[in-house]
């Protein structure tokens, strides 16, 4: 079963720009690293300025292996990390398609 995974950030007022760039680069990153599909995309209407990356997968456990990867470039400096003062929520999903 295939998966669609989402992670959608709420900028705080006035951030919605280094929010954005910010989204923009990650997904960047993980696509160079991992060789992925994320794409990112702005909300029209509901919470201004927020963003959503999105990328589908083959199954659960291809989601699960890739964001423990990410982690821990994370950590390393490899895959950028949010910078303090632009998020008020992040919040992730998981969605499985036929």
């Amino acid at each position: 079963m295939g998966v669609v995974f989402t992670r959608i950030g709420t900028p705080l007022p006035g951030k919605q720009v280094e929010a954005f760039n910010f989204v923009k680069a990650r997904a960047a990153a993980v696509n160079a690293a991992y060789g992925t599909n994320a794409e990112v995309h702005v909300r029209m209407g509901g919470p201004i300025g927020q963003v959503v990356m999105v990328s589908t997968h083959k199954n659960v456990q291809e989601l699960e292996d890739l964001k423990r990867k990410v982690i821990e470039d994370s950590g390393s400096g490899k895959i950028p990390v949010a910078p303090d003062g632009v998020f008020s929520t992040v919040e992730d999903a998981i969605w499985l398609t036929k």
